[in-house]
């Protein structure tokens, strides 16, 4: 074979070869670029209907929540509303209407001994800060008996009030309660006669006595303690509803803190909840309550054990019953271990 020919055999395979070898894969074409994850939706914000019995300032720390946003930081669209004590709140509550409530412990102790399912799950104020006001026509306390002072309502923390104070004066069993419906509904059946005193708080009082009415008695001066402003609800609905709890509570021990470290902000909260714009009534009823509210949201054992003291004059089972079976402590523990205690006052017992 010649060399040209042997060359062309060799040329003529290898091209057969190469032809026959297997071609390496096309690249796969390109994927299309997935669009950006949308971005997490907000939670769902919660309304809720919540209420207050009184326009005195022991409910202060609520309205301060409300007044400072803290609700709203919660999630929560909450409206506040103002409803009698008694019947008509624990009605609202009970049926959830108005789940989560502003009231004194006397009502929620009483229904409970009844078979109620309400509980008190924190509390802010354990002092008795009302006052007994009458005409001065009145001067000493014997000048009461047989008479008759009104009182919001029945189970009010003015009716609480009323009972310790006229029970300090001697004068128990001698004095009727009326309940009149509210504050300014005292100070008029006062003023018409209709009763002989009444048990008001600032800034009411300061109102009785623009009015020509005077003090007889400043019951927190008998030292009595009572829980006499807590968040209250049914067991049923804490056991449904947790988290709304939880934030209900961290909101208003939040308010709580304000009210006692923003005195402006304080003052706005009263101002828009009892109606007052007299800058001295504003300051008065500030200094007044800016150190009586719980720093810490824990509801008052002793406060509690008093309510059922007083309890125990008509509902017998009283004289048996212990605080703690009225109250969860739970949240505030759960905020207390969470570190807000701390964050608010420096320490997690203020």
């Amino acid at each position: 074979m010649s060399a040209r020919v042997a060359l062309s055999v060799v040329f003529v395979s290898t091209f057969a070869l190469a032809s026959c070898s297997p071609q390496p894969a096309a690249p796969p074409p390109p994927q299309p670029t997935p669009p950006p994850a949308a971005a997490t939706a907000a939670p769902a914000r919660t309304a809720l209907n919540s209420a207050f019995t009184t326009t005195s300032a022991t409910m202060a720390p609520l309205w301060t929540a409300k007044e400072a946003g803290f609700f709203d930081q919660e999630g929560l669209d909450v409206k506040l509303t103002r409803i009698q004590a008694g019947p008509p709140l624990m009605g609202a509550v009970q049926s959830g209407e108005v789940p989560l409530a502003f009231a004194g412990a006397q009502q929620i102790v009483e229904a409970d001994l009844q078979g109620g399912d309400f509980v008190i799950v924190a509390g802010f104020v354990e002092a008795l800060g009302q006052f007994i006001y009458v005409p001065a026509s009145i001067e000493r306390p014997e000048q009461l008996k047989g008479g008759a002072l009104g009182v919001s309502n029945f189970g009010a923390i003015s009716h609480v009030a009323g009972q310790v104070g006229v029970d300090y004066l001697g004068l128990k069993g001698e004095v009727t309660f009326v309940a009149t419906g509210g504050p300014p509904e005292t100070m008029a059946a006062i003023l018409g006669g209709k009763v002989q005193g009444g048990v008001l708080s600032p800034p009411d009082t300061l109102k009785a006595r623009a009015a020509g009415l005077h003090e007889l008695l400043d019951v927190a001066r008998t030292g009595v303690k009572s829980q006499t402003a807590a968040i209250v609800t049914t067991r049923k609905w804490m056991r449904e509803h947790p988290d709304v709890v939880e934030r209900y509570v961290r909101a208003a021990i939040e308010g709580s803190h304000t009210f006692q470290t923003d005195k402006a902000l304080g003052e706005r909260a009263i101002e828009t909840y009892t109606d007052t714009h007299d800058t001295d009534l504003l300051d008065e009823t500030y200094n007044y309550f800016k150190d009586q509210f719980s720093k810490s949201g824990f509801p008052s054992m002793e406060g509690i054990q008093q309510t059922l003291n007083i309890a125990a004059d008509s509902v017998p089972q009283a004289k048996t019953a212990t605080p703690s079976q009225f109250v969860d402590t739970t949240v505030v523990e759960k905020l207390k271990s969470s570190g807000l205690l701390r964050q608010l006052w420096g320490s997690d017992t203020p």
